[in-house]
């Protein structure tokens, strides 16, 4: 069954949604099912562009409000998921055929693999397309394990460092929110429990409880598993990198087992940074991954320059302002738009 998407913006910009409800989801989450949708000009609807919509089927108010805040994060740039907006939408009861509202978050519309699938060795989507910049990385790692480090953590970086400096952060990087695309680009995407960093210390740190985890427990920063609200700041996001480096490099986790014992890790254990043979490698996961969040990078920008100086040769400095550079082997463990519509939705959702 196709469904017809419009909200009161989208009224007045004379664009629509639409999706088959019998379509192949492109993704399932605690929130809801995402579905390969389609965005129309009231004015030409023979031409679309391709868009991704998710369906909120939980409809707690809190999950209700967490996908406002997610569908709010309208940021461009290459390396982070294009959001459109969130859409309250009549739609009539299949059991009592009364009109009511259902939610859905309109967003970019990606062809690709997730960074964990890649590691896995899949590089096909779901509907049998082969990702063939997933593939050479894949290759890459397999011979050339600085440069593959480098490439995916530098995209991966950019887009941190401009989520960032909009106000936001991410709180649950991890490989399985980190597509690569057929177009050769590397985006995070999951802006579910993203938060502006101004809002930390005020009446929405109530939206977070004390005590409870956000994200993966694999990546996840001491004050995260501690529940410390008041303390996530952009360390906690650099934290998570350091973790998602280590694991690029070294091709697996730092801590394995149960949750609990993972947890009890990163809280008071030492990342075995050793494994990593490249030194200047090292030195950043090394600082990136401190317990204290002020011994870790305070920007992503100055952590990119690090690994910018790594895949130049330059030596990474250290602490005591010292530092070198190695390199040596690891095979990683194998486990159609229309320019005039797509400036029109861009419009339609610029707020």
């Amino acid at each position: 069954m196709i469904v017809r998407i419009q909200g009161v913006s989208e009224l007045q910009n004379q664009i629509y949604y639409d999706y088959d409800t019998d379509s192949i989801p492109l993704g399932q989450g605690g929130m809801g099912i995402v579905y390969p949708g389609r965005c129309f000009r009231t004015d030409n609807e023979t031409e679309y562009i391709p868009v991704a919509i998710k369906l909120v089927t939980n409809t707690a108010q809190d999950m209700i409000e967490r996908a406002m805040r997610e569908a709010s994060i309208q940021i461009d740039h290459p390396n982070l998921l294009r959001m459109y907006g969130f859409i309250p939408n009549m739609e009539p009861d299949p059991f009592t055929h009364e009109m009511k509202p259902r939610y859905y978050v309109v967003m970019e519309n990606l062809d690709g693999v997730s960074l964990e699938s890649m590691l896995e060795g899949v590089f096909c989507t779901k509907t049998g397309s082969d990702i063939g910049y997933a593939r050479e990385l894949y290759d890459m790692g397999c011979n050339d394990r600085r440069n593959f480090t480098v490439e995916i953590m530098s995209a991966i970086l950019k887009g941190v460092a401009c989520l960032h400096r909009s106000g936001y952060i991410h709180r649950d990087l991890d490989p399985s929110n980190i597509m690569i695309t057929r177009d050769r680009e590397i985006k995070i995407i999951d802006y579910g429990v993203c938060k502006p960093v101004a809002s930390i210390n005020g009446a929405d740190a109530k939206l977070t409880m004390s005590g409870s985890i956000i994200g993966k427990v694999d990546y996840a920063a001491p004050e995260l598993l501690a529940g410390d609200v008041q303390h996530h700041n952009f360390t906690t996001d650099v934290y998570a990198l350091g973790i998602l480096m280590y694991r690029l490099f070294v091709g697996a986790l730092p801590f394995e087992g149960d949750n609990s014992s993972i947890m009890k890790a990163h809280l008071s254990g030492e990342v075995p940074a050793g494994n990593i043979s490249d030194p200047g490698i090292r030195r950043i996961v090394e600082k990136a991954v401190r317990k204290q969040q002020d011994e870790r990078y305070q920007s992503v920008d100055v952590m990119l320059e690090d690994l910018s100086a790594v895949s130049g040769g330059l030596a990474v400095q250290d602490s005591d302002g010292k530092g070198n550079g190695a390199h040596g082997t690891w095979v990683p463990v194998l486990a159609a738009t229309v320019t005039g519509l797509a400036a029109g939705i861009a419009t339609a959702f610029m707020i």
